[in-house]
């Protein structure tokens, strides 16, 4: 019993790799960097890409809605009739008046349009010019409207019997005019981008002769 308690047991043997189990090891930790290399590449470019797309598709929206130009619109308000005189002599007939009128300009863009000198006139019978006025040079602001108002002298005389019957018209009381104006200006958005726009208007209305005012008013 006492040679029993001197024994020493043994340690378990120590198992070495082969060489080419440590070859194979290291070949897959090498694969396997290899792979991670690849995707972490291939999610750059797909972020890369992502971004490029996005912004694209931003600037698309900030260009089709901040800078895309407009004509602004150009109209005419209200308009009165004063010291209205006429003749219906049928050899002579005629007709004279001051018009006050009221032009809105409408400015639907995101950049202040700065106007040219501009003018309007008055026809009767499509062609006979019966009155004309100068709209002064000035601006509108970015998505504002602006109303400038003008006085006209307006006066039909000595016409013949080719550009209508004015006696006959001024007998029934109403006479069909129509208007023409033109304005030109520059647009600008942003501070960065300009381009030249011209509103155009165009009126018709009936000049009643017994209410001596303005009714039957259509601008396009």
């Amino acid at each position: 019993m006492a040679e029993d308690s001197h024994i020493i047991p043994l340690a378990p043997p120590t198992t070495y790799p082969r060489s080419d189990q440590g070859l194979n090891l290291s070949e897959s930790s090498n694969f396997y960097n290899h792979n991670n290399k690849n995707q972490s590449s291939s999610k750059f470019f797909v972020y890369l890409l992502s971004t490029i797309v996005l912004l694209s598709i931003v600037m698309l929206i900030f260009s089709m809605i901040f800078l895309r130009f407009k004509a602004p619109s150009f109209d005419l308000g209200h308009i009165d009739v004063k010291n209205l005189r006429y003749s219906n002599n049928s050899s002579l007939p005629s007709f004279n008046m001051t018009m006050g009128a009221e032009i809105i300009i409408d400015n639907e863009n995101f950049g202040r349009m700065n106007f040219q000198d501009s003018s309007m006139s008055v026809f009767i019978y499509d062609n006979v010019t019966v009155g004309f006025a100068k709209i002064n040079v000035g601006h509108v602001e970015a998505r504002k409207s602006k109303r400038i108002g003008i006085v006209l002298q307006v006066g039909a005389n000595e016409l013949n019997h080719s550009h209508g019957n004015l006696s006959s018209d001024i007998n029934s009381r109403m006479v069909k005019l129509t208007s023409f104006g033109e304005l030109k200006g520059k647009v600008k958005a942003m501070k960065i981008v300009s381009r030249y726009k011209t509103s155009v208007l165009n009126c018709t209305m009936n000049l009643n002769f017994t209410s001596q005012a303005i009714q039957d008013l259509l601008c396009n």
